[in-house]
């Protein structure tokens, strides 16, 4: 930045219409001028990275007021349920057993429902036996169609 030349002066004298002329100090002549890119994109990764370190400054100063540091009481007897950190190569296999004795359990549960409604359906029909001579005809009926052969398929009318 040390380097860089002086900007030149503004050519153009402020005008009536125009009176605004700004004034640069000699510490903003000393740097190099910026681009686009540099004066948009830059300022706001400048911007940003500044936001960044407050927040991380207010997190630190927020931990620092936080004295509780919890006893974690080891007690006999009492495990973990999913077992990960003993048992992690059968975990998906407890799962599995898992839901499958749950889904077992639900088809139990489903069929003690539908038993139960079929209990209230006490209907029955009184059916008596057909006469002998009817169940007679009904069986050589049925011989007789089995003897007959088959009808040829019927062809398409279209043809």
């Amino acid at each position: 930045a040390a380097a860089a030349s002086p900007r030149p002066p503004s050519r153009a004298p402020p005008s009536a219409e125009c009176p605004f002329s700004p004034s640069i100090n000699s510490d903003a002549q000393r740097r190099r001028p910026r681009s686009a890119a540099e004066l948009s994109a830059g300022d706001a990764q400048r911007r940003a990275a500044v936001h960044e370190a407050r927040r991380c400054e207010a997190e630190a100063e927020a931990a620092a007021e936080l004295t509780f540091a919890p006893r974690i009481n080891a007690v006999e007897g009492v495990s973990s349920r999913l077992k990960v950190a003993t048992e992690p190569d059968s975990y998906l296999e407890r799962v599995r057993q898992h839901m499958a004795l749950r889904d077992h359990v639900a088809a139990c549960m489903r069929e003690a429902e539908a038993e139960n409604q079929m209990r209230e359906c006490t209907f029955t029909p009184r059916t008596r036996e057909p006469p002998a001579y009817i169940v007679r005809m009904a069986r050589s009926m049925a011989v007789a169609r089995a003897s007959r052969p088959a009808a040829p398929p019927a062809r398409p009318g279209w043809r």
